[in-house]
């Protein structure tokens, strides 16, 4: 494992990099694979005001870093890789992103000494504002090996770890399909399982990553039985996990015609012979149903008029839904709304406009105090 390096969540972690690209600093990150250090990366430079270029330290060899050497009036030069811009004064700096660091052979880890501390490759100047660098656990089987001393001396280390409400938030902000954010609210253990340690062919595993990859593909396979749909899950989480998930699924099925009547016809499913857990697989399907007629509603509103009223579609299927979420109790509704829609979304689709909906959020709110 790693000695002394502080553990950090996504949350922290956000903070840090945004921290890390202002001063101009030089951030390094390990942990496990499928967290989103690369991404949240990229995200934070965007997010900063700056371009970001890519460099995979596991599929470069030295002279594609170094850059090949050329004779210019009788000097030797180096020709710096079209990936490392060189430093421009009419061209804003970019962030450099610098993956699979512990993956690197030695030989690259070098000219990284001499780009992490002056910005710099062969002596030539290059026009990178900051470096943001990632890497695996040693443990993780990703072939990793030890980082030179003198490279992480230049950065801020840290070990990110993992927790389920940062990643709900980002997930509900990114359309992941609202089962899997739901499943994996009761399930929070079920977001990160690597493989066990020594075992080098367990394939597919639990992570962010995968269940993202797993959201997906069920949103492609939404028509398919639920044989079909476990099997997707399977391959990007691994039987076991794929198996709770499917009993998850059977609800969802049972529960789908109900959705249709009540989310069309306003008609409120009987839920006396439910469980506890097809009621909520219920209320997150039609809170759902919501957000899908929202999104459209935004997509076809192309002009001004459009985008500033709330279609009679969308204000008919809230009031069908959020005046049956009214008559359940409020743990349904908490776990509903937690599952499907984040703040950013409520405040986009206008949805305090629709009576039945803010009727249904004072309700949680009451719960809460």
């Amino acid at each position: 494992m790693l000695t002394g390096i502080a553990e950090i969540d996504q949350e922290t972690y956000s903070k840090c990099l945004d921290f890390s690209i202002k001063s101009s600093g030089n951030l390094m990150v390990f942990g496990p694979a499928g967290v989103g250090k690369t991404e949240m990366a990229m995200q934070a430079a965007e997010r900063s005001g700056y371009a970001s270029a890519y460099l995979n330290l596991s599929t470069i060899e030295a002279p594609d870093m170094i850059g090949l050497p050329q004779v210019v009036d009788g000097r030797t030069c180096y020709a710096t890789p079209d990936m490392i811009p060189l430093y421009n004064p009419n061209e804003k700096p970019i962030v450099l992103i610098v993956d699979e660091l512990d993956k690197a052979k030695p030989e690259l880890q070098n000219p990284c000494l001499e780009l992490f501390q002056f910005r710099s490759l062969n002596g030539r100047k290059t026009n990178i504002h900051s470096v943001i660098a990632t890497g695996n656990l040693p443990d993780e089987g990703a072939f990793s090996q030890p980082v030179s001393r003198a490279l992480t001396n230049r950065c801020s280390i840290y070990r990110l770890t993992h927790s389920y409400g940062p990643w709900s938030e980002w997930a509900l902000n990114a359309q992941v399909n609202p089962l899997v954010i739901s499943f994996l609210s009761k399930n929070q253990e079920l977001l990160l399982q690597p493989p066990p340690s020594g075992d080098c062919t367990a394939y597919a595993s639990c992570s962010p990553r995968s269940w993202s990859l797993a959201a997906r593909d069920l949103d492609f396979a939404a028509d398919k039985d639920v044989n079909f749909q476990s099997l997707l899950v399977a391959s990007r989480v691994g039987t076991a996990a794929s198996i709770q998930f499917r009993v998850w699924l059977e609800h969802y099925r049972f529960i789908a015609p109900i959705v249709d009547d009540l989310v069309e016809k306003g008609k409120h499913p009987d839920i006396s012979s439910m469980t506890i857990d097809r009621i909520l697989v219920c209320a997150i399907s039609a809170l759902n149903a919501v957000a899908q007629t929202c999104r459209e509603n935004v997509v076809q509103g192309t002009t001004a008029k459009k985008k500033a009223a709330i279609s009679e579609k969308m204000v008919n299927v809230t009031n069908n839904v959020c005046k049956w979420l009214d008559s359940l109790d409020s743990e349904y509704c908490i776990g509903a709304l937690k599952s499907v829609l984040s703040s950013q979304m409520i405040d986009q689709y206008r949805l305090v406009e629709v009576p039945a909906f803010m009727k249904v959020i004072l309700k949680v709110q009451q719960a809460d105090r």
